[in-house]
């Protein structure tokens, strides 16, 4: 069995290396004679070290629709012939395509049209397409029908299984895989978090405005909207994609008079996060590893409302047992389906 692992997001977002870890580490128990992972940039973040480790070999792909090289920028007649023949060639190296997880097929995200694209140039070639674990839409009929020739998708959420179902496109019921991610043994050694008891603010660069965050009474503001409720602990913010989020979080952590975090490895964000009374975040994965941890997660509204909306249910709705069976059944799932399929 060939397997190619395709659009990993390898550029040190530590939720990205959560979840492939925990994807990859299935994919190597159904001993592929290649398992093979294409993603972006052509030169991985160091925090990607254990996700490479998993793979045989890892091929840089560029999705050129990500940089607005649109068709209709450079000729329909010419990019899109070019690009087929390519991606052709490279899908007929293997036996099966695993979709990397994520929110990328979603018609905000620029990368949708390329994996899109992708699914319908391997499904016409023979090639099984498997979705992993993802949030998927909102998309314009093209896109859904994109995504209806995968031969399997697992939805990350309630959010995206009900809207997948509403338009008539099956789906598994599942889980991030990050809930499976092996905490534990990542979380070892000393802490990196305040001396003095403290609470994390997750916060996305693309979310909320800088200039309209306030603290008022010790509770957190973004205009007249509520977003942290006050506390007797220390507020911290933090990410978990720093080289994104830096700049604006050195800006609000200014504004505010409050200290920030960098966390440049799964380790230090394990035990920064464990370290803490709770976190409060608007990025998906810190609120899945304080769920893992056993630390109150309360989760935040952003520009993509299925993945924030379902994680939300999910943790409400389901203690950390449940939704660990919940991703284990998407990874069951999805060996099955390579097992038949192939």
């Amino acid at each position: 069995m060939r397997i190619l692992v395709l659009h990993a997001w390898m550029k040190g977002n530590l939720g990205d290396v959560l979840q492939l870890s925990v994807l990859l580490s299935a994919l190597r128990e159904l001993e592929p004679r290649v398992l093979d992972l294409a993603g972006f940039p052509h030169r991985p973040a160091n925090e990607t070290q254990e996700i490479l480790a998993l793979a045989d070999r890892y091929l840089p792909d560029t999705f050129p629709w990500y940089w607005g090289l649109s068709p209709a920028f450079v000729g329909r007649l010419v990019f899109e012939p070019w690009w087929t023949k390519r991606r052709r060639a490279l899908f007929s190296r293997y036996d099966a395509v695993v979709c990397a997880p994520g929110p990328y097929l979603a018609a905000y995200d620029a990368r949708a049209t390329s994996a899109l694209s992708d699914i319908t140039i391997a499904s016409e070639l023979g090639r099984p397409v498997f979705l992993a674990s993802h949030s998927i839409g909102p998309l314009e009929p093209d896109g859904l029908a994109a995504v209806g020739k995968a031969a399997l998708r697992i939805a990350r959420e309630s959010s995206t299984h009900r809207y997948l179902r509403e338009r008539g496109l099956s789906s598994v019921l599942a889980a991030d895989l990050a809930f499976l991610y092996p905490y534990g043994q990542a979380g070892a050694g000393a802490g990196n978090g305040p001396a003095v008891p403290y609470r994390l603010l997750f916060l996305r660069s693309n979310n909320l405005q800088a200039n309209t965050l306030r603290l008022e009474g010790g509770a957190l503001y973004a205009g007249p909207r509520l977003i942290v409720e006050a506390a007797t602990e220390q507020l911290v913010l933090a990410t978990s994609d720093y080289r994104r989020d830096a700049g604006f979080l050195a800006k609000v952590a200014r504004r505010l008079g409050v200290s920030w975090v960098r966390c440049r490895s799964v380790p230090e964000l394990v035990r920064l996060i464990g370290g803490s009374s709770g976190v409060v975040s608007d990025r998906y994965h810190p609120a899945i590893c304080a769920a893992a941890l056993g630390k109150p997660a309360q989760v935040l509204s952003n520009r993509e409302p299925h993945k924030m909306q379902g994680l939300s249910k999910l943790l409400a709705d389901n203690t950390l047992e449940e939704l660990q069976d919940l991703a284990r059944a998407g990874l069951r799932a999805l060996r099955a389906a390579l097992r038949t399929a192939l």
